[in-house]
């Protein structure tokens, strides 16, 4: 599936994904930067990839993972640092939120830092603790 704003295009579309573009995205964040471009092209294989595009250039992404009926988790959301502060990424949200696979599910996202970004989705802080069993250990 694909939406248009303006100059921007956003697919579900895997094969559209730029695995290069993508790998230089996520290398200019926080919590993927030495994710290795092997395991980032796996990832984008096995989950619902949103890719945005400016004039055909692939400027940002976002992924989930969803069971479509009860749970989706949002992540890897990111733009190309000149593409921000446009309102784009709030666009690029919307759309993810109310793609069929995602729209009747609880979402549930980590961030450090962009929670007065998300609340405006309606994302609250969740009551519980979260935990993350790191990659590698057993």
């Amino acid at each position: 599936m694909d939406w248009t704003h303006g100059e921007y295009t956003l697919s579900d579309d895997r094969e559209r994904a730029d695995q290069s573009a993508i790998h230089d995205l996520l290398r200019e964040t926080y919590w993927a930067a030495t994710r290795p471009r092997e395991l980032g092209a796996l990832s984008v294989a096995h989950s619902l990839c949103f890719s945005l595009f400016h004039r055909g250039q692939q400027v940002g992404v976002a992924r989930g993972l969803t069971d479509r009926g009860a749970t989706s988790y949002l992540y890897d959301v990111v733009s190309g640092a000149s593409y921000r502060s446009r309102g784009v990424g709030t666009w690029v949200v919307e759309q993810i939120l109310d793609h069929p696979a995602v729209r009747n599910t609880r979402v549930l996202l980590i961030t450090r830092d962009a929670q007065a970004f998300y609340r405006k989705f309606g994302f609250v802080s969740h009551p519980y603790e979260c935990m993350v069993k790191p990659e590698g250990v057993k």
